[in-house]
């Protein structure tokens, strides 16, 4: 990883944080947040790749777990991975040179998916031994539950994704264009 894709990450992860914290609405499903900010993320993704992407994703997480629920534990292994899963995969399927609209529907569709099925999952390991966020007590989560609390925080990020990171990575990409035109 070069120095500038290190500090892309590290600006991105910083920037995600922010706007999770800015964005949050105190809706929650199960400890998940309503969370808009994944267009951050997302547009990293496109712009630079996976691993930048899915860095800032996951430095973004923690920081804004933090000063959310505070469970570092939980957000290293659960929030952390899921995001940086995810947003890998958005930008190797359709990060930089690679990126076109039906090709990014596809990757952030598949990314987010396999995101939250993580999230589902290491919620219902979560949940037979600790409490979930904002609980006091453990309440084991059933397959279907910890399901559905993966899809329905799906279903609140894919339109952010779908609708607000086309039109920004585009505009980005036409700046890097005519940028490197000019020179």
């Amino acid at each position: 990883m070069s120095t500038k894709e290190l500090v892309i990450s590290s600006i991105g992860g910083a920037l995600y944080a922010i706007v999770g914290y800015l964005t949050y609405l105190g809706l929650t499903f199960y400890g998940v947040r309503f969370w808009p900010a994944v267009v951050v993320p997302a547009t990293i993704s496109c712009l630079y790749g996976g691993l930048v992407g899915g860095l800032s994703a996951a430095i973004g997480i923690f920081i804004s777990d933090m000063m959310t629920h505070g469970n570092a534990l939980l957000s290293l292994s659960v929030g952390v991975t899921s995001n940086f899963i995810g947003f890998y995969i958005v930008g190797e399927l359709a990060g930089k040179e690679k990126y076109s609209f039906r090709r990014y529907l596809i990757a952030v569709t598949l990314g987010l998916l396999v995101g939250h099925v993580i999230i589902g999952l290491g919620l219902l390991a979560w949940s037979q031994a600790f409490p979930l966020p904002f609980q006091k007590e453990v309440t084991p989560l059933s397959f279907e539950a910890a399901m559905i609390i993966g899809f329905t925080t799906f279903a609140w990020e894919l339109p952010f994704a779908y609708v607000l990171v086309p039109p920004i990575v585009s505009k980005v990409m036409r700046a890097k264009l005519q940028e490197a035109s000019t020179r």
